[in-house]
């Protein structure tokens, strides 16, 4: 059978950023002829693009790989893929756990995935993994996979933070930025085809052009991708407290086209613990959100922490508590700590029982969720401009630019729009986490 017969599907688990890397996988295929097919049953080859970041992403990315295994013993599935970061982080344990599967490709290697199914048709049961180098630029064939108003744009690849807690620099490599001119190029494109909200990523999103230039480039590259006509909303993920600088905030404050939302994973704020978890010091943290707060008091402040970190006493958690009430974070995520081997925190002292964990973890998403509705409360009358992204009976649904794709709050609409269209919205009625309101 020739190749451009087989329908391929990819499967695609985690973040973001590996989104982008399965709509790479796609892009190049296509390119080649394979059809696709994002209906599973339907596939006779697929990819699973496996997500390793804790336990539980790696739990759930086996779990996937059980049940398409299956899938492939019951019907016409002719050849199932492993690739992405669980092959990259335990190659050899994958291979043994899964004998079934036709071949395994790391995080640098996915741009030969045309090279690894001929591969896999032929029995060869390749294995790919090596240091990742690999970066996709403006020239890479790429599919979207999200819906065709929003696009997430990687502007970066790898990390250099080196975290206590965290495997990405393992996973991914070190931090490697695009060319200006590249990321320029592809937003270009994206907006030609329909895209009006660009949402940066990257493990570190303010760190971008110091490994290429030499110094910070993030608040240079928003400035030039406002200019571009069809560029509607441009939204800032993954930041990291070291690299925040003034002229970035000058330009999220100042630029008519820029989400007012930060994305700022802090972590946590007991200082002791900071230091165990390498991230910045606590009064680099204060002065940090003092300045945002003082320099564009509009913006929509999202962090990320992380309770249960080894060490983690309950006076330390009630700081982190009293931290969150008074900062009044406009979102707020929590992760449950993970040990992971490899990391230098597997070998830290005092490390808590799961129930310990799991019970903070509940006591602070309790306290976020009332400061949510507060906030939430607190927006009712005021118009915001919302991103319609779907209907839903005489309701229309959207996000508002106070809210990033997927992990945000919804806005749910009365009144005549498309699918696509931004649109200003009276708000009318809040909830803890979602708005309602009507047209202007």
């Amino acid at each position: 059978m020739a190749k451009r017969k087989y329908k391929v599907g990819v499967v695609s688990l985690g973040c973001p950023k590996n989104l982008v890397d399965s709509e790479v996988i796609l892009g190049l295929l296509k390119r080649e002829g394979y059809k696709i097919t994002n209906l599973e049953q339907s596939a006779q080859i697929l990819i699973v693009n496996t997500c390793s970041f804790i336990k539980e992403a790696r739990d759930e990315s086996q779990r996937v790989i059980s049940k398409l295994l299956k899938q492939k013993e019951d019907g016409d599935l002719k050849a199932l893929i492993i690739s992405g970061c669980l092959v990259q982080l335990h190659k050899e344990r994958i291979v043994k756990l899964f004998p079934q599967a036709d071949a395994f490709v790391g995080c640098g290697e996915f741009h030969r995935i045309e090279e690894i199914i001929r591969g896999a048709l032929g029995k060869e049961k390749p294995l790919l993994v090596n240091e990742p180098k690999f970066l996709y630029d403006h020239q890479t064939p790429r599919l979207l996979s999200t819906p065709f108003f929003t696009s997430y744009v990687k502007i970066a690849e790898g990390c250099s933070n080196y975290c206590s807690y965290c495997l990405i620099p393992q996973l991914r490599g070190s931090y490697r930025s695009r060319k200006i001119e590249s990321v320029i190029e592809e937003v270009k494109a994206l907006t030609d085809r329909g895209v009006k909200e660009v949402n940066l990523i990257a493990q570190d999103t303010t760190y971008y052009g110091k490994d290429l230039y030499q110094e910070y480039k993030l608040a240079e590259l928003i400035k030039k991708l406002v200019k571009i006509d069809k560029v509607k909303w441009i939204r800032l993920l993954y930041t990291h407290p070291s690299h925040l600088n003034a002229a970035l905030l000058e330009v999220i404050e100042k630029g008519k086209k820029v989400c007012k939302y930060l994305d700022l994973p802090l972590q946590h704020i007991d200082s002791r613990i900071l230091k165990l978890m390498n991230r910045p010091a606590k009064e680099r943290v204060c002065e940090l959100i003092n300045k945002i707060r003082r320099l564009s008091p509009k913006i929509s402040l999202r962090t990320s922490l992380i309770v249960g970190f080894p060490g983690e006493r309950e006076k330390d958690f009630k700081a982190l508590l009293e931290f969150v009430k008074e900062i009044r974070f406009d979102k707020l995520g929590a992760f449950i700590y993970s040990r992971e081997p490899g990391t230098k925190a597997f070998n830290f002292k005092g490390h808590l029982p799961y129930k310990v964990k799991r019970e903070r973890y509940q006591r602070l998403m309790e306290l976020q969720q009332e400061i949510s509705y507060q906030i939430n409360k607190s927006l009712i009358g005021k118009t915001l401009n919302v991103l319609i992204e779907r209907k839903k009976d005489s309701m229309l649904i959207g996000r508002s630019e106070r809210d990033a794709p997927n992990v945000d709050g919804l806005v749910y609409v009365r009144g005549k729009a498309k699918i696509g269209d931004i649109v200003k919205v009276k708000i009318t009625k809040a909830y803890e986490y979602d708005l309602e309101g009507e047209i202007r």
